[in-house]
């Protein structure tokens, strides 16, 4: 089924809230960001898979090193089968973007590496203006930053290549709105059909057991 697009609504409404109580410390207290991990959590449930499964801040091993990864469906006995991470930039975007960019494509091609067939999927939240009171409403190049993201997303068949994550989503809001407002993007990275494309192809590569 399609993601719940009023709880999404919902959570951003929340995030709002805790970011306007205190940036700093919502941003390095991972209070922001935690709630749209609870969003994650909830909507992979919805997909068919069993909450027990699903950990939150897992450890696991990439090529070189281990990863701290914000959402994974873990198997006790065959691994990881499905990786979900997520960030958010709610000021300095322009400055910083491009070296979160590089971040997590080497997160990606590590973790393919090691786990081929897992489906290692990616969430990032971008407003279209900040709301820290000290960046003055700072406007948002969301344009290219979608077009970086639609370089990095559908994978395909698990045996090609490993800088694209199998799918990812790109949540453009606008929080200066009350409740803040999700903004349209491309087809490719839609919040609405990226859990349904998750549970896709994890059944096509788990046909044995699908979800």
């Amino acid at each position: 089924m399609p993601a719940d697009i009023s709880k999404l609504q919902t959570c951003l409404g929340l995030m709002k809230e805790v970011y306007e109580n205190n940036p700093t410390q919502a941003v390095r207290g991972q209070g922001f960001i935690n709630i749209l991990h609870d969003y994650c959590v909830d909507e992979l449930e919805a997909i068919g898979i069993p909450r027990k499964k699903i950990i939150k801040e897992a450890t696991i091993f990439g090529s070189h090193k281990p990863k701290n990864v914000d959402v994974a469906v873990i198997d006790e006995i065959n691994g990881p089968f499905v990786i979900v991470g997520l960030r958010s930039q709610m000021s300095s975007v322009s400055k910083n973007i491009l070296t979160y960019y590089e971040e997590i494509i080497g997160d990606c091609i590590s973790l393919h590496d090691r786990f081929p067939m897992a489906v290692i999927c990616y969430i990032y939240l971008l407003p279209n203006r900040s709301i820290k009171p000290s960046k003055g409403h700072e406007s948002i190049d969301l344009d290219r930053a979608e077009k970086l993201f639609k370089l990095i997303t559908d994978r395909g068949d698990w045996r090609n290549t490993k800088d694209k994550y199998e799918h990812f989503a790109f949540l453009k809001v606008d929080f200066a709105t009350n409740p803040p407002e999700l903004l349209d993007t491309i087809s490719e990275l839609q919040i609405n059909s990226f859990f349904d494309k998750i549970k896709l192809t994890y059944n096509e590569r788990n046909f044995f057991q699908p979800l």
